[in-house]
């Protein structure tokens, strides 16, 4: 049984441990992906109809290009109203092995869910926001492995990430973004977690 927690948890686990069978679990099978990017350094169609189509892009085409993925929730909770939720904050660290670099990725995920029988919800529409998409050598991998082993996943909350990573955004232009998920940034009434 899919609720709105375990669907957002169930598509982490599909796109980051490449999955692409779970993406029908998730999405209803006409369902429309959109997105969009302020970023040239990631390309994304920017409309993609139906599951299989989902599943290829998120899942089958993204894991030949990126590998070890980590994609966390930045929040303490997240609002769901009519079946949607909007401006969910994620961060990305992942391996681009062509160029053998870490990449760091800040966006928001709006979802429409479609609530079924016995409590089963499915997303029929998903917009991704792609914001930042920074790319840092890392020939070995090893920075990549020590951010992860920081940080909780797939739930990360504003406070930790600001105790983990805090200093960075602040020290380092570069990393500058990663102060837009301070905690006093997102102070809407969400359903926590433990929901």
């Amino acid at each position: 049984m899919l609720t709105h927690k375990s669907l957002l948890e169930a598509y982490v686990h599909a796109k980051d441990k490449c999955c692409p069978s779970l993406i029908h679990d998730i999405y209803e099978p006409n369902a429309v992906l959109s997105i969009s990017t302020s970023v040239s350094a990631v390309a994304f169609p920017p409309l993609v109809v139906g599951a299989d189509g989902i599943a290829q892009t998120l899942v089958t085409d993204f894991a030949r290009r990126f590998t070890h993925c980590r994609t966390y929730y930045v929040c303490d909770g997240f609002d769901v109203r009519n079946g949607r939720i909007e401006q969910l904050p994620w961060l990305v660290l992942m391996r681009e092995e062509e160029t053998a670099s870490l990449r760091i990725g800040r966006g928001y995920y709006n979802w429409q869910l479609n609530q079924h029988p016995e409590q089963l919800w499915r997303a029929s529409e998903m917009h991704i926001r792609i914001d930042h998409m920074m790319l840092i050598a890392d020939i070995a991998g090893d920075l990549l492995q020590t951010l992860q082993s920081f940080l909780p996943y797939p739930w990360l909350p504003s406070r930790v990430l600001d105790s983990s990573f805090g200093f960075i955004g602040d020290s380092n232009p570069s990393f500058a973004f990663l102060n837009e998920f301070r905690s006093n940034k997102f102070e809407l009434p969400r359903e926590r977690l433990s929901a």
